[in-house]
């Protein structure tokens, strides 16, 4: 498959020769690892073009006039930036991107032959790798090609998503109600001066507490409420006389 691939940094973009990625691990004479994991630089190769002091003035730059940044890391400029790989031809489908943020320039270096024409070679150290990250991607989700290092200065830790829960209505409320005879049977309405009680099922009432109603006159005269008491019970039922 044929390949090609362009950085996109500085506010330029630049068609490459040829990229290079390293990681790397110590190890000891027996081929163990003994140490973190190393690397993540990326150096591009293209031709040299009227903007590349952009380039220069990268590396060139700091942060010595910004105080809040403390000493070393206000010796240099961070940028964020991309590798986007094609198939085919620039206009071709994206197959992946090298994706980097709070990356430092730190090799500059340019070249001139007479058979080959001038050319600049970059190599930059991103403290926010996504080596194979898609189009479709984002920082803000987790990736299993993302690396991070602890010099960082953009990075938002990643929360985690959290199940959705409906949210408790814990509000006192009557889910039956019914008035009662004496004899503890249903009946569609009390009669005045009766001995009949009304009955009503609560939720989020405790056990134990008292539940009072007040059953308002028609006519709107307060002399004639009457007010009704009980007990809640263990199964959430009450008896107001």
């Amino acid at each position: 498959m044929n390949v090609k691939a362009k950085l996109f940094v500085c506010g330029e973009e630049r068609e490459l020769f040829n990229t290079n990625l390293n990681y790397n691990r110590l190890i000891d004479w027996n081929g163990k690892p003994t140490s973190a994991l190393m690397g993540g630089t990326i150096s591009v190769t293209f031709e040299s073009q009227m903007y590349d002091d952009s380039f220069l003035e990268w590396i060139i730059a700091d942060r010595t006039e910004n105080k809040k940044i403390p000493y070393p890391f206000d010796l240099y400029q961070l940028r964020d930036g991309k590798i986007v790989f094609y198939q085919d031809d620039y206009d071709g489908l994206e197959i992946f991107e090298y994706n980097f943020q709070d990356g430092t320039l730190i090799n500059y270096h340019e070249r001139f032959c007479n058979q080959s024409g001038m050319q600049v070679t970059l190599t930059i150290s991103p403290a926010m790798q996504d080596y194979r990250f898609f189009n479709n991607s984002s920082w803000s989700k987790k990736s299993t090609t993302r690396y991070i290092k602890h010099w960082q200065e953009s990075f938002i830790p990643i929360k985690e998503a959290t199940p959705y829960k409906a949210k408790e209505d814990t509000t006192p409320r009557i889910i039956r109600k019914e008035w009662r005879n004496q004899e503890g049977e249903s009946i569609k309405e009390a009669e005045v001066n009766s001995n009949s009680v009304l009955y009503i099922k609560v939720i989020n009432i405790d056990e134990g507490e008292e539940v009072k109603i007040i059953l308002e006159d028609s006519d709107d005269n307060s002399a004639s409420n009457v007010e009704l008491k009980g007990i809640v019970n263990e199964k959430g039922e009450v008896t107001l006389k």
